[in-house]
C-alpha cells in the first residue's frame, strides 16, 4: 500500500492538465485582419508556436503566387506577450 500511493500521486499529477502561463498574439503588417494567438507554458514555445501558425497560413496558401507569400509570411510579428 505504501508503493502504490505515491503511484498513484504521480498518475493523477501527469494527467491533469497544465495551465498555460504565457499567451502570444502574432499580427501581419500587410493583411491587418490577421490576429493569431496561442497559449504555452513558457514564453519561448508561444512565440514560436504563434509564429508558426502564422508562416502556416500563408505557406500553403495556394491563391498567391510564391514572391507574395514569402512577403506575407515575412510581416508576421509579435505583437503581444501577457503573463496569465
Amino acid at each position: 500500500m505504501k508503493k502504490l500511493l505515491p503511484i498513484l500521486i504521480l498518475v493523477f499529477t501527469l494527467q491533469t492538465p497544465s495551465q498555460a502561463d504565457v499567451l502570444v498574439i502574432v499580427k501581419n503588417k500587410i493583411d491587418e485582419n490577421i490576429f493569431i494567438k496561442r497559449t504555452k507554458a513558457t514564453k519561448e514555445e508561444a512565440v514560436e508556436a504563434a509564429m508558426k501558425g502564422c508562416t502556416v497560413l500563408f505557406k500553403y496558401n495556394e491563391d498567391m503566387n510564391k514572391e507574395k507569400r514569402q512577403k506575407m509570411m515575412d510581416a508576421c510579428y509579435v505583437y503581444s506577450v501577457l503573463d496569465l
